[in-house]
């Protein structure tokens, strides 16, 4: 139990920097995205404000349809709930004893309602997967060790249970990632020429990236047909109980994020 709680406590951990980062990466971008002279107005999207909660919940599930109460328009909405979320990712990033559920709840909401406006800038696939972890998270942490007449253990059972779903999360996205490469009969995958084109094209390219894209095309080959190792063989091993099986599909998906950052 106690590798599961280490565990556990650096995914709550990391889940805090992501959060920060996601919130602040998304603030100073809002202006020149969703603000009224943006390149998509957040304001021609969001519905008219909530008259009730159960309105809220079943036209257009976003904190946003709320701020008007505050006197606040839709940019200056969306600042808020940004601040908000990085204020408290940054407590959660520093305190421990702040990681509960409760506090993931909030972080998911905030983020969930930037996303109902986000349009195509927040429909990448890391959008939906930091949603979708998130949820996870709040099943993940403690329910509310704040709370001074709540006695709560430092492992629970349902631990293998919770951290199980982390596990089932990151073998769909990466062994998905592995099969759409062979399904989608790219010519460039099939004939492992992809990485010839892959690190001058990619969304986000790493500080290795440069460096990679010079060698040479019999290296690229051969990466390519260890990116298929990595993102469809290796994710089986995170369900074996035997450890340096698990560490090396560890350091497998560390190396291919680092270095290619291929999905």
């Amino acid at each position: 139990m106690t590798d599961i709680r280490r565990s556990r406590e650096l995914f709550l951990w990391c889940m805090s920097s992501v959060y920060l980062l996601a919130f602040a990466s998304l603030y100073v971008q809002i202006p020149g995205l969703y603000g009224d002279d943006g390149i998509l107005p957040a304001r021609l999207v969001i519905k008219k404000e909530a008259k009730s909660w159960q309105d809220l919940i079943n036209d257009q599930p976003s904190l946003l349809r709320l701020t008007p109460y505050l006197g606040l328009d839709v940019q200056s909405g969306m600042d808020l709930l940004c601040l908000a979320g990085i204020v408290i990712s940054l407590i959660c990033l520093i305190s421990k004893s702040h990681r509960d559920s409760v506090t993931f709840l909030i972080l998911w909401i905030l983020y969930f309602s930037l996303y109902q406006v986000g349009q195509t800038f927040m429909w990448f696939q890391w959008d939906i997967l930091l949603l979708e972890a998130g949820f996870l998270t709040i099943l993940v942490a403690p329910i509310h060790p704040l709370l001074p007449f709540i006695r709560i253990p430092r492992c629970k059972s349902h631990d293998n249970i919770t951290m199980w779903l982390i596990k089932w999360l990151l073998f769909r996205l990466m062994f998905a990632s592995g099969i759409v490469k062979l399904t989608s009969h790219c010519p460039t995958w099939w004939g492992l020429t992809a990485l010839n084109y892959h690190y001058e094209t990619q969304c986000i390219p790493t500080a290795a990236a440069w460096y990679a894209h010079q060698l040479p095309e019999w290296f690229q080959k051969l990466t390519v047909v260890a990116t298929y190792f990595i993102e469809i063989v290796l994710p089986w091993l995170f369900f074996l109980p035997i450890r340096p099986l698990q560490m090396f599909a560890f350091w497998g998906q560390v190396g291919i994020h680092t270095i290619t950052h291929i999905g």
